[in-house]
Order: structure tokens, then C-alpha cells, then sequence
């Protein structure tokens, strides 16, 4: 709060500005709320742990030391009244970077009083479409002469790049392609867009390959079916190394034959063959 020279009251307007009302910090839903927006890229934490009997205030107060807090919401049992805390809430910071700064100093380590476990903090269920496996990139038929920074440069422009890497060999050189993160799945899809098969890189045969990276259930589930591949051979070549051998002959008219050289059977003439 500013105030001019006349006492009159001015809201200071800011990014992190609380919306005031009498005094006080606007609510609704029981969660403090603020004028303005996080971060697009912003995450919302869950956070386990914490005693039922902390109000907003105290995760405030917990929670600020690692950047501007835009909502906090306590999950509640609504069959008791008044409803109780459960002891775990959400609580999203105008910042993705404040969030994870949270994490790493609280998830597991800190262990709030009267708890017996230390706090545990994730991102929410709903933040899973933002997982990094929705955001990684694979770049394909890059030029060996390229680094990290030079395809920066060259992804840079579709948005925030988390991480950049040369996918290199056991000798440290290139292997011509590399995998790029990026803040949000958006950016991403951008620049499949615009990059894939856009150029042929020097020392290439075949233009650029830009395509979401694969996730490990891709991977799971091509090595299934890299295994139905292999069973499916060995059968082939099994059922092969019977027909050569006779195998597939051996049928109860065979065994007949076998042990009653007289016995005359409807299906005598298969019976016979398989015996020769």
C-alpha cells in the first residue's frame, strides 16, 4: 500500500498485488486468491504432511520464502462440520521455478511440528499433461558439427528450452541427433511444425527429423513387440524343421501303423506317408 499526501489510500499495482477487501486478503473457495495470473508455464503442487490444523496463514508463511504464492487450496473433509483439514493441500507459486525451488527444499526433507514424516510435494495430478515426456523433442539428421548452443539457437525462437543435449558416442563425438525440452507441450508442437523436414544439415542424406521423443511406455511397448517378433520366427522356423523332419506326420494313424502293420485306417493312404 502507497500513500499520497492527502492520506488518500493507493493500490500499488504490481505482478504480485493481493486483491484487498477491508483489510484483508480476498477469498473464495477457502483459498487465497490474487488480482492477477501465474505464469503460463506455472505448476500446481501437491503437498502431503502438513498438520490439520494449519490455516492458510501458516502454509503462507511456509510457502513465500521461495517466491510469490498465487493460491493455496486445504483439502477438507466435507462430511464433518465444519469441515476438517485432511493434512495435504495444493499450492501454486506465480513462478514454475519457485515451485521447484519449493520441492527441492521441502519433498522429504523438512518435517513440519508435530509431524512424524517430512513433507511430501509433487505436482498435481493435473500437471501430469505437462510431464517432460509431453515436452521432449527428438532431433534427428543434425549436423555432427553441431553443439548444445547451436541448437539452442536454432530452438530458441518456439520458446523456454528446459534442456538441450548432443546425444553423443562412447568417444564424446556426435551421433547426429539430440533431444531438446521445452517449458510446455505448446512450444514443442510449434516447432515440430516448423522445423521438421524444414532443412538437409551439411553432412546429412535426408532433411531434419523434429518428433515428440519417445516416453517410456514407447519404449515398453516396443520391446513387446520386438519379443512377439522373435517367438513368432522361432515358431516359423520350429514349424519349418518339423515339416523337413516329419514331425508334423506323427499323427495317432502313424502310431497305428506303428504297432499294427494290418490295421487299415480311413485316412491309411496319410498314414502310410507318414510312416514312410
Amino acid at each position: 500500500l502507497a500513500f499520497d499526501q492527502q492520506g488518500q489510500t493507493k493500490i500499488k499495482s504490481s505482478r504480485h498485488s493481493m486483491i484487498l477487501r477491508n483489510g484483508t486478503a480476498g477469498k473464495m473457495n477457502g483459498a487465497l486468491e490474487h488480482s492477477d495470473q501465474p505464469d503460463p508455464d506455472a505448476i500446481k503442487m501437491f503437498v502431503g504432511q502438513i498438520p490439520r490444523s494449519w490455516s492458510e496463514k501458516e502454509l503462507k508463511e511456509l510457502f513465500e520464502p521461495y517466491g510469490a504464492v498465487y493460491q493455496i487450496n486445504i483439502l477438507r473433509d466435507r462430511s464433518q462440520n465444519p469441515p476438517q483439514s485432511k493434512g495435504c493441500c495444493f499450492v501454486t507459486f506465480y513462478t514454475r521455478k519457485a515451485a521447484l525451488e519449493a520441492q527441492n527444499a521441502l519433498h522429504n526433507i523438512k518435517t513440519l511440528t508435530g509431524m512424524h514424516h517430512p513433507i511430501q510435494m509433487k505436482p498435481a495430478d493435473s500437471e501430469k499433461s505437462n510431464a517432460v515426456e509431453d515436452r521432449k523433442l527428438f532431433i534427428g539428421m543434425v549436423s555432427k558439427k553441431c553443439n548444445e548452443n547451436d541448437i539452442r539457437v536454432m530452438f530458441s525462437p518456439f520458446g523456454q528450452i528446459e534442456e538441450c543435449r548432443i546425444l553423443r558416442g562412447p568417444d564424446g563425438l556426435s551421433r547426429g541427433c539430440a533431444f531438446v525440452t521445452f517449458s510446455t507441450r505448446a512450444m514443442a508442437q510449434n516447432a515440430i511444425k516448423a522445423m521438421h523436414q524444414s532443412q538437409t544439415m551439411e553432412g546429412c542424406s535426408s532433411p531434419m527429423v523434429v518428433k515428440f521423443a519417445d516416453t517410456q511406455k514407447d519404449k515398453e511397448q516396443r520391446r513387446l513387440q520386438q519379443q512377439l517378433a522373435q517367438q513368432m520366427q522361432q515358431l516359423n522356423s520350429a514349424s519349418a524343421w518339423g515339416s523337413l523332419t516329419g514331425l508334423t506326420g506323427l499323427t495317432p494313424q502313424y502310431l497305428a501303423v506303428r504297432g499294427h502293420t494290418h490295421v487299415a485306417t480311413p485316412t491309411s493312404s496319410t498314414a502310410s506317408a507318414a510312416a514312410a
